[in-house]
């Protein structure tokens, strides 16, 4: 497996993938983030250059759709979660509560939050698109400020496309 390391807005990320798929989007010293000495540097790897593209062209067109290949390791019940959070638009977000009931599991609201707290391709699928039940912002691995740094862009990018 390789990784790479490049500078957005908001700090230093990490791409992580096989030959194959984007394994994970990290920003460096968020929760979850796992050690990148385990991985193979290779920036040239064309995924890993793909990766850092399409986060560039995100940041300077917040309303971008990635077309990574992205095959993250995780449970059905968080593959389930993390196709709810790929359907939310760019500038809108959604409760855990409104997450959890999409899935058919209106109870599951903590189950959601958790899997959602370790989505390892952040940005890429927006777990920042997702808030509390009253409007707050609630946890994000890459930390409340950044949190509230995206969805700030997205809905400054929705209002000056209206």
């Amino acid at each position: 497996m390789y990784y790479s390391e490049f500078s957005t807005p908001l700090g230093t990320m990490y791409a992580v993938a096989d030959s194959q798929h984007i394994l994970g989007l990290y920003y460096q010293g968020q929760k979850h983030c796992p050690d990148m000495q385990q991985y193979q540097y290779a920036p040239e790897q064309w995924l890993l250059e793909a990766a850092t593209r399409q986060i560039h062209h995100y940041f300077s067109q917040p309303d971008y759709e990635f077309d990574l290949p992205l095959n993250p390791k995780v449970t059905s019940f968080q593959k389930s979660v993390l196709d709810v959070l790929q359907q939310i638009p760019s500038g809108e977000t959604l409760s855990y509560q409104q997450v959890a009931s999409k899935l058919g599991k209106p109870t599951a609201t903590r189950a959601v939050a958790s899997a959602i707290a370790k989505n390892p391709v952040i940005i890429a699928i927006p777990c920042h698109r997702v808030i509390g039940q009253d409007g707050s912002l609630r946890g994000f691995a890459a930390g409340l400020e950044r949190k509230q740094a995206l969805l700030d862009r997205e809905k400054a990018s929705r209002k000056t496309a209206a």
